[in-house]
C-alpha cells in the first residue's frame, strides 16, 4: 500500500434528515482520507441543516449549504460540488 493518501470530499445531499444526519456526517468525518464534508440540505420543511452544523467535529472540514428551491438530487449534488473548496 502506498503511504499517500488520496484525499476525497464527500457529498451529502439530504432532505428531511434531521434525524438521521448526524450520524452520517460523523461516519464521513471519522475518515482520514475526507478532506470535506459538504451537506446540502434540499429545502427541507425540518431543521436538517441546524443539526447539520451542530454535527461539526471542529476540524474545519464540516460545510453545510441550503437550497430554498428542491430541483432535484442532481442539482443538489452539482450545487455541492461548485460550493466545495476540497482539491
Amino acid at each position: 500500500m502506498s503511504s499517500t493518501m488520496s484525499r476525497v470530499c464527500v457529498i451529502i445531499a439530504a432532505r428531511n434528515a434531521a434525524r438521521t444526519i448526524p450520524a452520517a456526517i460523523a461516519s464521513a468525518l471519522r475518515e482520514p482520507e475526507v478532506a470535506e464534508v459538504v451537506v446540502v440540505d434540499v429545502a427541507s420543511t425540518d431543521d436538517t441543516a441546524e443539526v447539520a452544523r451542530a454535527a461539526d467535529d471542529g476540524s474545519d472540514r464540516l460545510k453545510v449549504m441550503r437550497l430554498d428551491l428542491n430541483r432535484g438530487t442532481s442539482f443538489a449534488r452539482n450545487a455541492a460540488i461548485a460550493g466545495s473548496s476540497a482539491p
